[in-house]
């Protein structure tokens, strides 16, 4: 998913999100290239983040704002078509599933 937001507003948003756990994990798991195009991994991490908060409701829901606030999609409508389960599995997978995650979101491609 491409970011709606510049790189440093997307790492200024994400490093609100009020989990330590989260904020130790940015730099492992958010990447983004030099054209603002999330991975697929990053975007379902965050996802994932919105959609749990890790036991904290507090960090859920700031997730979810900054979720919306960096992606084109919605976390309801993604959270509408896109199991967690699958989420879970694939945010941390070594292989390339920009491809599967884009056939599972087409319907949000936005030009």
């Amino acid at each position: 998913m491409h970011l709606k937001v510049s790189k440093e507003e997307a790492l200024k948003q994400l490093r609100s999100i009020p989990h330590n756990s989260c904020r130790k994990a940015i730099e492992r798991h958010w990447q983004v290239d030099g054209d603002g195009e999330v991975r697929a991994q990053s975007a379902l991490w965050l996802f994932c983040w919105a959609k749990t908060g890790m036991n904290s409701e507090e960090a859920r829901q700031v997730s979810v704002r900054v979720f919306d606030h960096l992606f084109p999609v919605s976390f309801a409508e993604l959270d509408g078509v896109l199991d967690h389960a699958y989420a879970r599995a694939a945010r941390y997978s070594t292989q390339n599933i920009e491809s599967e995650v884009s056939e599972r979101t087409r319907q949000f491609s936005r030009t």
